[in-house]
């Protein structure tokens, strides 16, 4: 078992389901939820020549990862030199926190590609390639428009330098990426109204700002490797030559910086917004700051660091942590294959990972579900109100059994298969 076929989680399912509809069908369905469409529509093309195993699915996660790391290193020759952009896609390989969504079947390592190819064919000064991949960056995500506006704002700083036509010029890309997205503003203010209405994420203070950047220059966890590695980070801060080439260093420093700074702000202020894994879009900064202007000393823990951070992802590789929902579902074909079951609505449903892996499911919910349960994709039949006139129902879950109730039913055995439970409910008399 590794992180390429361990069973697809919530969101990975959710996907999945989308992704095997039309093309039509998923942008209609993805303007109800709340991101951009490019994802799901590359993953349905993929799923036809590639099939939709967990493998599958998580492959193209896998190549999109791969181009954001050889993008790094076109990035780092541009502004420094070859063996500059060498260090740094070795950095941004092993990375934990973005090596993690490596083998996630959602959008996020497309966004780092994406975002990171905008960011390249800016400096490049390459009109169609930013542009193209500018608006492939937003139709991928909405965090996206963090990069843009950095890289608007920068180019801003430079107006002085140059004349009327130049600066028309300048930004008629920006202009071209604004049209080139009109088609998605409807969606867009759709989905914005629908964050705004409430959502899961707490407002975050400053100590959550300061795990988040942690997160992306070692990854989450306390583990002793994982330690070394952070403190090997400030070390090769401290011994960077920050005199030299300081704006490049700046750009890569507001890069880093933008989309965590804007999140922060807009959440204290408005609905919170800020959560880490759309924001990986600053990790590839990070990478190329702590790779250049280095001194001969540096060399020495920049080798220690990625030697542990290799180490890191190979025990995240190795040993995943996802709920093995093709174990259940594997069980419930074989030892109940005339069973009545439903997904309780706990902290989490498991509707998706039920339809991806065949289990007819339906969720239990007297009460309507908030927009981010998946609502957009889900069917009539897929929420139930009250519970079907059976004697046994089998309830799923990754709740405590013990909290687990149901009106009208006593529970019998549970069946565990690490800590995602299948619990029978037996009708009272």
């Amino acid at each position: 078992m590794n992180q390429f076929t361990a069973s697809l989680w919530g969101d990975e399912a959710w996907a999945a389901t989308l992704a095997v509809k039309s093309y039509w069908e998923i942008i209609k369905i993805v303007s109800r939820d709340t991101s951009p469409p490019l994802y799901y529509l590359l993953l349905h093309t993929w799923m036809k020549f590639f099939g939709t195993n967990e493998v599958s699915i998580r492959s193209l996660s896998f190549l999109f990862f791969l181009g954001t790391v050889i993008t790094v290193f076109f990035v780092g020759k541009l502004l420094w030199d070859q063996k500059t952009g060498l260090l740094a896609a070795v950095l941004t390989l092993f990375n934990p926190f973005l090596f993690n969504y490596a083998f996630e079947g959602r959008m996020y390592t497309l966004l780092a590609l994406t975002s990171t190819l905008s960011v390249y064919f800016f400096l490049k000064k390459n009109r169609p390639g930013f542009i193209l991949f500018t608006v492939a960056a937003l139709y991928t995500h909405h965090f996206s428009l963090f990069i843009i506006v950095f890289l608007f704002l920068w180019r801003l700083i430079e107006i002085p330098k140059k004349s009327v036509g130049q600066i028309i010029r300048s930004f008629s890309d920006f202009f071209i990426v604004g049209l080139l997205y009109l088609p998605w503003l409807y969606p867009l203010y759709y989905q914005t109204s629908l964050v705004g209405s409430g959502f899961w994420l707490g407002k975050p203070d400053f100590e959550v700002f300061k795990e988040t950047i942690r997160k992306f220059l070692v990854g989450s966890g306390t583990e002793t490797l994982r330690e070394i590695a952070y403190w090997l980070v400030a070390a090769l801060l401290l011994l960077r030559n920050w005199g030299q080439k300081i704006k490049k260093t700046a750009f890569l420093f507001c890069w880093f910086f933008a989309a965590l700074v804007l999140t922060f702000l807009i959440s204290q202020k408005f609905q919170s917004i800020f959560y880490d894994r759309y924001m990986l879009i600053s990790i590839p900064a990070s990478c190329l700051l702590l790779s250049s202007n280095r001194r001969k000393i540096s060399l020495p823990p920049l080798g220690i660091l990625i030697v542990v951070m290799a180490i890191l992802n190979f025990t995240y590789f190795t040993h995943p942590v996802k709920k093995p929902f093709r174990q259940l579902a594997l069980y419930a074909a074989k030892e109940l294959p005339q069973a009545t079951f439903i997904n309780y609505n706990g902290a989490a449903h498991h509707l998706w990972e039920s339809k991806y892996y065949k289990i007819k499911a339906p969720i239990f919910s007297p009460t309507p579900l908030p927009f981010y349960t998946g609502t957009a994709l889900m069917q009539p039949d897929d929420v139930i109100k009250t519970l079907p006139p059976v004697k046994n129902i089998y309830a799923i879950t990754s709740e405590n059994p013990k909290n687990v109730t149901l009106p009208a039913y006593k529970e019998g055995k549970i069946i565990d298969f690490s800590n995602l439970y299948l619990v029978e409910f037996n009708k009272i008399k």
